[in-house]
């Protein structure tokens, strides 16, 4: 199975645009899950009430909760039990109360997909923080949440997290923090927020290690983490990073997509990094 790339997040970001624009586009032919969060979110966004798709790919969104996602009656109804755990379908982020319960389901789906108990926890400490920065930074007054959905496909052994919301991106939020300042005037926001000890929170425990811990883990995978953040992009993919200006995107998208033949290993990821002064050993033991 192909992995996901920059471009493919790319693409549909310029498709989606083109359906705000002209009322028609693009349609994938293989749907992810970074496919259903920005569309419902892109609907939502512009108060779309309506979207033709294709019989096969309508029945499939409305298994994936698209519509439900994105406000929208009157679509197909259809079970969403005939999965088998193979997916979760688009879920809103729109209360901090239920962030460690959408960590705790994201990462079961590595669980479905045969993962040891080390691989599911290492996924859910690197989610539960970037949910958390997702319902924090989210434009919760103009009526926009986090998204996030997941999806496994055991025979390309392959599954993906994606996570997207219109917020106020990773640039905006690392200029909280002043320490920041003279970097972000010259590098790429989100590039630096898969740092360790890049934070727009300093002086907060774990804070802002969501990131940092995801790109490591899928690092160490040989998987894709993908980062869009209005205009600007980190692609890890294959062990290879990129960082650059692209097609803006109103928010942020996290993609993280991992061969689930490969454990995933959060412990090795801590033992790599610096302990900071204000913390031991077991602040990192799990």
């Amino acid at each position: 199975m192909q992995a996901t790339s920059i471009h493919d997040v790319q693409w549909w970001g310029k498709q989606l645009e083109q359906f705000v624009n002209d009322g028609r586009c693009k349609s994938p032919g293989f749907l992810k899950p970074f496919h259903f969060v920005m569309i419902a979110l892109m609907m939502k966004r512009h108060s779309i009430s309506g979207i033709k798709l294709p019989s096969d790919l309508a029945n499939y969104a409305a298994r994936m909760g698209l519509w439900d996602a994105a406000d929208i009656t009157g679509q197909p109804v259809v079970a969403k039990n005939s999965a088998t755990g193979k997916f979760l379908p688009v879920e809103r982020i729109a209360d901090k109360n239920t962030v460690s319960a959408s960590a705790d389901a994201l990462s079961l789906i590595a669980a479905k997909a045969c993962a040891d108990d080390l691989t599911v926890t290492s996924l859910r400490i690197a989610l539960e923080e970037i949910l958390e920065n997702c319902f924090a930074h989210a434009n919760m007054d103009g009526g926009l949440w986090g998204l996030a959905c997941a999806q496994s496909w055991p025979g390309g052994r392959k599954a993906q997290i994606a996570i997207a919301d219109c917020g106020i991106g990773i640039r905006s939020s690392l200029s909280e923090n002043t320490e920041t300042h003279q970097r972000l005037a010259k590098e790429n926001s989100c590039s630096m927020a898969t740092e360790w000890g890049v934070t727009s929170k300093p002086g907060k425990g774990h804070s802002g290690y969501g990131l940092t811990v995801a790109r490591q883990l899928i690092e160490n995978n040989q998987g894709a983490l993908l980062v869009c953040s209005f205009d600007e992009y980190f692609s890890m993919t294959s062990g290879y990073a990129t960082a650059a200006n692209c097609f803006p995107w109103p928010g942020t998208i996290v993609v993280l997509e991992w061969n689930t033949d490969i454990p995933l290993d959060v412990n090795a990821v801590y033992k790599s990094w610096p302990i900071p002064s204000d913390m031991t050993e077991d602040d990192f033991d799990f």
